[in-house]
């Protein structure tokens, strides 16, 4: 595959041109089939993903084996941070949405690269804007109520997946009303009756599990 990989992510712009065309080089390259798993919770995490195409759904497994969704991942988006830390394992599970065609790059390659001063720093700069990111986002949504995480997530979701339509946005992922709740720390029956509440005000539209955000014109 020509396909690039891991060379022109942000993390790599302090690296030389000759040493980005090495991550590109040694930059492991596959396609995982739908539900195949990226990674499994308990394993080392000695890789870091970066998804060139395709999507990715990120969960733990309860006790009693039920699957909680803590988040979607799709095109240029990364995983597998964890790899920066020394004898890592992965906390969660990766599996495919569909079709995802992957490029890796193991923790003996980034080794080599953090030998260059500027490149350490900038990936020190990618993980703490994306823990800044991470804190925002539970900062702002710390005293809102069970509706308003689930609004927010719904907006969130349509930005990065959503399709428009005449009637509004369409998530272009299917949500269980579990998947809902796991994401906002809420309880499924909870869910199960806000998004009534949001279907009855003509806010959202629901087919099966994909979910429309309505706009204003076509809600009246």
């Amino acid at each position: 595959m020509k396909t690039k990989c891991m060379k022109d992510l942000e993390i790599f712009s302090a690296l030389t041109s000759a040493e980005r065309e090495e991550v590109g080089k040694l930059a492991i390259k596959k396609i995982y089939k739908k539900n195949e798993f990226v990674f499994r919770e308990g394993e080392a995490a000695d890789s870091i993903y970066l998804i060139k195409s395709g999507r990715v759904r990120v969960f733990k497994t309860s006790e009693d084996g039920k699957e909680l969704t803590l988040d979607f991942f799709k095109s240029e988006d990364i995983l597998g941070e964890s790899m920066f830390f020394e004898n890592a394992l992965h906390t969660m599970n990766a599996r495919a949405l569909e079709d995802t065609f992957i490029c890796c790059c193991t923790k003996e390659l980034f080794s080599v690269l953090l030998q260059n001063p500027e490149a350490s720093l900038t990936i020190i700069q990618h993980l703490v804007q994306k823990a800044n990111n991470y804190t925002e986002h539970l900062s702002r949504i710390a005293f809102m109520d069970v509706r308003g995480r689930i609004m927010d997530l719904l907006y969130r979701l349509a930005e990065k997946y959503g399709t428009p339509t005449p009637a509004g946005s369409t998530i272009c992922i299917d949500l269980t009303h579990q998947d809902i709740g796991s994401l906002v720390n809420a309880s499924r029956v909870m869910v199960t009756n806000v998004l009534s509440e949001l279907r009855k005000e003509k806010l959202v539209h629901i087919n099966g599990h994909r979910i429309t955000i309505l706009n204003q014109t076509s809600a009246m």
